[in-house]
């Protein structure tokens, strides 16, 4: 350690000796934590009289969580305390051990000039956030740094209540915030979340979309002028919609479009937001018509950076087979979080969490993927996870001060490749150029304070991931010890080192190729009015609940949004054959801002004889035949084992009545037994006491199976109680597990389910995966099981297959 630096560390704290008693101190502001390098700067903290004994003891840290030597100390001056700094570009942390308070410091020149619109944030301050003054120094931090959008929150209920009751600011002060925004120039993506009781509900959404029409055009009204983009709902694939197929959410869309559309609102609509890449669940929604009505599509994800361009890959592909291979994609929700409990994190899962905020946003930008929102900018505690890239004094987080150096490197700056680079260690290396500069991104994917990596090029300036100065090597190596380094090259010098035919180059491309148009939207809008005796609904489809009924009623309400009657013919069709009670077509005159309901009676034996699932189609046409809209409907029977088989001629049975290759895993306080049943398979009984609910035993595949030579998993089972019965598929010994979607309904009744392999996502609750992408050649063991919803569960599995080869 250089000996000045030691000496000045000890006398800050001998002349420092003393304090405060347990009063807090209260920051004079939040904008006050934002400084300009090389600056002299006052920093200012309120006291309550008489609560300060004496000097102060105080400790100034970096990233890197060392101690750094100030010339200056704390100055006491009428019940305020004041600390005058002058820092070089980086993160600090100032802390107080007296009043166990610490607060982040972001040194970093303030944003100038134009804004790049790819950088933005999750805010969610109309609900996590209830001081205005807390709210107002947020969001002006947000302009300092140049980051140009702020997705918030609505709840309709807040506001109207009633039908003819509204209430603008609510007691969390939505306008206020929202003209906060509008007077700092931050642009607000506002997302529609939640229904009204005088709305009725389907599921989580409202029922009346003629009154959610109407609602909403005067919601615009009063908060249109403060908004860029507006999304509709928030992750409807999973529970905030309650598990509700995409056919079900489609129609909000469309209300919307028509709604914005026929009132001259100019407020983009934003669709999808989507948690998982559930291909079931998309194909619907695009088959339905969302890709048609909006010009922007969300989607979510907490993997992990390395997997970032194949799940853009995956949205991209998906765009593509739909017809709409340029719609932008915004990544409105992407976090890393912390394990809640303190006011701020430990400095180590702090850097976990800036480095794979900060790569993801590195990864989605080479991808083309249009704007990137980390989630979430103030504090917030979620289950066992902070997510907050602002400490519980609203002072940023290492995250926040990684991420403005992401907003300052790579603003206006366009991915043009990858540099070559033979250093092992470097698992990404993605160049940028701008007008003036190149910059090479390089990643390792693990903070290391001794770690340099060689590129073979002189660096005309090294930035860590706060943007501190950072020096080469007496080798030329590139310090990285963050994991992420910036390294400023002289673009004339890459020559054949720059890589363009990468992956992300393709997928760039194909994000800037000219788009197509969004469809005028149609008054028209169809509803299937599921019903829960007839049909069980999930978010891939829907089940009947009777194993094979005579007849089956189907019942769409056709919504009429406009201010005339509109006369429609509505046909039905589906994917199989089928008999008809009455005719497949009916014509209706919908009233104005009204609608009809009509029921067909269907014979669906002979439909689900072949495969067991069908789909379901109705058209609404005008009288000169002119489509206005349809809806399709993914509808399972209980086929039979041998009727699901019939499907895939490559299949390879797994020997689970073995019980001696199954190992157990529950709950802590949980206990479970496994017997092998007279006809095979086996039978698991699980009872559990406290916490969680879960059971899912392990088995050993053997040494002949290769799962990458098989498309899905075929099971045969019957849960006896509530649960969601999933499967596991485990990557080696790694703790890396891959989680399928509910595979059969929880009813005491055998089922016989097909689960994609390409349906199963990232367990969260489990080790990371690097590459975010389920290894199929790794995969050497598979958990069935369930998370009970019961204190005492029994689960029955007779069969279980790895298929290829459908029909």
């Amino acid at each position: 350690m250089n000996c000045r630096k030691s000496s000045l560390v000890a006398l800050l704290w001998l002349s420092l000796s003393g304090g405060l008693t347990a009063a807090t101190l209260q920051s004079a502001s939040l904008e006050q934590f934002c400084v300009t390098p090389g600056q002299r700067t006052v920093l200012r903290w309120h006291v309550e009289p008489d609560s300060v004994k004496g000097p102060v003891d105080m400790i100034l840290r970096n990233y890197a969580n060392r101690v750094v030597p100030l010339a200056n100390a704390p100055v006491l001056k009428e019940n305020s305390l004041e600390l005058t700094i002058v820092l070089s570009p980086g993160f600090y942390e100032i802390e107080f051990p007296a009043t166990e308070q610490r607060f982040g410091l972001l040194c970093h020149p303030a944003f100038k000039g134009r804004r790049d619109a790819f950088f933005a944030i999750d805010s969610a301050m109309s609900w996590l956030v209830h001081d205005n003054a807390t709210r107002e120094g947020l969001v002006k931090i947000l302009a300092r740094c140049g980051i140009p959008m702020s997705r918030e929150r609505l709840n309709w209920s807040d506001i109207n209540p009633k039908a003819d009751q509204w209430n603008w600011d609510t007691s969390r002060q939505y306008e206020t915030l929202r003209q906060v925004c509008r007077r700092e120039g931050v642009e607000v993506l506002e997302m529609f979340h939640g229904t009204t009781g005088w709305a009725g509900r389907v599921g989580k959404y409202p029922e009346d979309l003629v009154g959610m029409a109407r609602a909403w055009q005067q919601i615009a009204g009063q908060y249109g002028p403060t908004w860029s983009a507006l999304e509709v709902w928030n992750e409807p694939d999973i529970s905030f919609s309650d598990y509700l197929p995409a056919d079900q959410y489609v129609p909000l869309v469309k209300t919307f479009a028509y709604t914005f559309g026929e009132a001259g609102i100019s407020t983009p609509l934003v669709g999808g937001v989507f948690a998982h890449f559930q291909r079931q669940y998309l194909d619907n929604a695009a088959r339905n018509g969302l890709l048609d009505q909006v010009p922007v599509v969300s989607f979510h994800t907490y993997g992990r950076a390395p997997g970032m361009e194949t799940l853009i890959g995956r949205y991209r592909q998906w765009l593509i087979e739909h017809g709409h291979p340029s719609k932008p994609l915004w990544l409105t929700e992407c976090g890393r979080p912390w394990r809640r409990g303190p006011k701020r994190p430990p400095a180590e899962q702090d850097a976990e969490s800036a480095l794979d905020i900060v790569m993801k946003g590195v990864e989605s930008k080479a991808c083309g993927v249009a704007r990137y929102f980390p989630f979430v900018y103030p504090y917030y505690e979620e289950r066992e996870s902070n997510f907050g890239m602002m400490g519980r004094e609203a002072t940023p987080l290492r995250s926040m001060a990684a991420y403005v150096q992401l907003v300052s490197a790579l603003s206006h700056k366009q991915y043009v490749g990858d540099l070559v680079c033979e250093d092992a260690k470097i698992q990404r290396a993605r160049v940028f150029e701008g007008a003036n500069e190149t910059v090479v991104v390089l990643y390792t994917a693990k903070p290391d304070a001794q770690a340099t990596v060689q590129i073979g090029l002189d660096a005309l300036a090294i930035a860590g991931i706060d943007g501190r100065p950072l020096e080469a090597s007496g080798d030329g190596s590139v310090p990285i010890p963050d994991g992420l380094v910036y390294v400023r090259l002289e673009k004339t010098r890459l020559g054949d080192r720059l890589r363009t035919d990468t992956a992300a180059m393709e997928l760039l491309k194909s994000s800037r190729e000219t788009a197509v148009k969004v469809q005028s939207p149609s008054p028209i809008v169809l509803r299937y009015q599921l019903d829960p005796e007839r049909v069980a609904a999930k978010s891939e489809g829907y089940r009947l609940q009777d194993d094979a009924p005579e007849k089956v009623p189907f019942v769409f309400r056709a919504f009429n949004l406009a201010s005339e009657p509109q006369t429609q013919s509505l046909t039905l069709s589906f994917s199989q054959p089928v008999t008809f009670e009455s005719d497949a077509t009916r014509q209706v005159t919908i009233p104005a801002a009204g609608y009809v309901d009509v029921q067909w009676e269907v014979g669906l034996k002979e439909a689900f004889a072949a495969t067991g699932s069908v789909r379901a189609t109705v058209r609404a046409s005008d009288p000169e035949g002119k489509i206005s809209d349809l809806v399709e409907l993914d509808l399972v029977g209980n086929p039979t084992l041998e009727q699901v088989l019939r499907r895939f001629p490559l299949r390879h049975a797994l020997p689970i009545d073995n019980l001696s290759a199954w190992r157990p895993a529950i709950t802590g306080t949980g206990k479970m037994t496994m017997e092998r049943p007279d006809d095979g398979g086996w039978r698991l009984k699980c009872q559990f006491q406290d916490g969680d609910r879960w059971v899912y035993p392990q088995f050993q595949l053997g040494e002949n199976v290769q799962l990458e030579d098989y498309s899905a998993i075929v099971l045969r089972a019957r849960c006896e109680h509530d649960a969601a019965v999933r499967v596991f598929l485990w990557e080696g010994d790694t703790g890396v597990g891959y989680l399928s979607p509910v595979v059969v309904p929880a009813d005491g009744k055998w089922h016989t389910a097909v689960v994609l392999f390409d349906d199963f996502h990232l367990s969260g609750a489990n080790r990371p995966d690097a590459n975010l992408r389920l290894d199929r050649d790794q995969v050497r063991r598979i958990s069935i099981g369930m998370n009970s919803e019961v204190d005492e569960n029994t689960l029955e599995v007779s069969d279980a297959l790895f298929v290829t080869g459908a029909k």
